[in-house]
């Protein structure tokens, strides 16, 4: 008797459980030691099955960032959907971040902090859709940050570059904060580690509170621009 087809929403399910395995595999020990036979083993069955449903280490490497960073979007969008005040919205982006961060630190590591290959390391291979697909979602977070930042400003006309060394400048705080709590270093420091964590989260979200306000209120000149985030 043939063997019954899976369904649609079986594959779908098989799918996420071939994800979550690499993802383990990969937040125990690395991209570099990651491989399709490790990965069936896990799983208790051959590669040739998991070919079946990713065509390579890569491609599920990629897809486990795209997933990461779509549940970071998704997250930065329903913020950016609110009525809430720009200054509320940034506070809460902020925290959300951080949350990611330590909720899903396995997720969080390989997407942030990991060596494992990038973008642009897929250019001009067969697998570069998938990794500019992956970089187009990432790319998001900066996006839906610089439209709520610029709503603080009030139209202020701030120019391009300044506003991504703003975020940048956001980002950078944000994971020093994560990577101190998340290596332990953090515990090792600080008698409460939490109220610390909170207390710097809190310091960073005032601190660019004030100056997105001050830039809605500086005139649009280079020095006057260049002042106001020194």
């Amino acid at each position: 008797m043939p063997k019954k087809a899976r369904s649609q929403a079986d594959i779908e399910t098989f799918r996420e459980k071939i994800l979550d395995e690499a993802l383990s595999i990969i937040s125990d020990h690395g991209f570099k030691y990651f491989s399709m036979r490790k990965l069936a083993s896990r799983l208790g069955m051959t590669a040739t099955t998991i070919y079946n449903y990713y065509s390579n280490k890569d491609e599920l490497y990629l897809m486990i960032l795209t997933k990461g960073f779509d549940e970071l979007v998704t997250t930065f969008k329903r913020i950016e959907s609110t009525n809430d005040d720009p200054l509320e919205k940034i506070k809460r982006i902020v925290r959300a971040y951080v949350e990611f961060g330590i909720k899903k630190s396995h997720y969080y590591n390989i997407m942030f902090t990991s060596d494992a290959p990038k973008y642009l390391d897929y250019v001009g291979t067969t697998i570069e859709p998938v990794a500019y697909f992956e970089k187009n979602t990432a790319v998001q977070l900066i996006e839906i940050t610089s439209s709520v930042a610029r709503k603080i400003m009030r139209g202020n006309d701030i120019p391009e570059e300044t506003m991504k060394l703003l975020i940048f400048r956001i980002w950078s705080s944000l994971h020093g904060i994560i990577t101190l709590y998340n290596s332990r270093v953090l515990h090792e420091v600080e008698e409460n580690p939490d109220a610390m964590l909170e207390k710097m989260v809190d310091t960073i979200i005032v601190s660019f509170q004030e100056l997105f306000m001050r830039l809605g209120k500086a005139d649009t000149s280079t020095r006057a621009i260049t002042m106001a985030v020194s």
